[in-house]
């Protein structure tokens, strides 16, 4: 008898975890605009360092899920992000990266959500100017904040500003019947997001 109210027990405590736990899936997409701050250095035939600012769009998608704490709740995400070339002279710096966020929601009882939010991931950038091109991998990194609307049970929409840097990047390459070069270029963003997401 103590082994069947134990074993009961023991499935009541299984079933109650099981029912706590929710999966709530979201997708999200959202525009952006940003002023891109690339600062590049370069030795070899060419000495100098020179930034190369720019105004550019961009946008991204996104795949998520909500972990619901009291008092608001977390946001566990997967970001593809990609920006417009960046340009200055005859220079051109492309942005692109996939980040694993964590957002924080503030539950304040009423339809406008304030957030905010870090990330973490892949980042890539082509530089492309003096007759050649290069392109590299590095470490991604982004600091947000904003505040989300709710307009329906399932539908949300968002302003938030972020800084996001794509790596810093280090490389050698040749000047087509010159000689070798190093380039150090560093692309960093100020972005403001506009976006929508949906809530399975």
């Amino acid at each position: 008898m103590k082994k069947i109210l134990l074993m009961a027990g023991v499935v009541c405590l299984a079933a109650a975890n099981a029912s706590a736990f929710q999966f709530n899936p979201y997708v999200a997409a959202k525009a952006k605009y940003g002023f891109a701050r690339n600062e590049v250095k370069m030795t070899g035939v060419a000495e100098g360092k020179q930034d190369f600012n720019d105004e550019v769009w961009g946008g991204s998608l996104a795949v998520g899920h909500i972990y619901k704490v009291m008092n608001g709740g977390f946001r566990l995400e997967l970001e593809y992000t990609k920006n417009t070339d960046a340009k200055k002279d005859d220079v051109k710096i492309k942005t692109q990266g996939a980040l694993f966020n964590v957002y924080y929601d503030f539950d304040l009882k009423s339809p406008f959500v304030p957030y905010v939010g870090v990330g973490l991931g892949w980042g890539r950038a082509e530089f492309e100017g003096r007759g050649g091109s290069i392109k590299d991998d590095g470490l991604a990194m982004q600091l947000g904040a904003g505040v989300g609307y709710r307009i329906s049970t399932h539908t949300s929409i968002d302003l938030g500003y972020r800084y996001i840097t794509y790596g810093d990047f280090d490389k050698e390459y040749r000047i087509p019947n010159i000689a070798y070069e190093k380039l150090e270029y560093k692309p960093r963003s100020h972005e403001i997001m506009l976006g929508v997401r949906y809530d399975f």
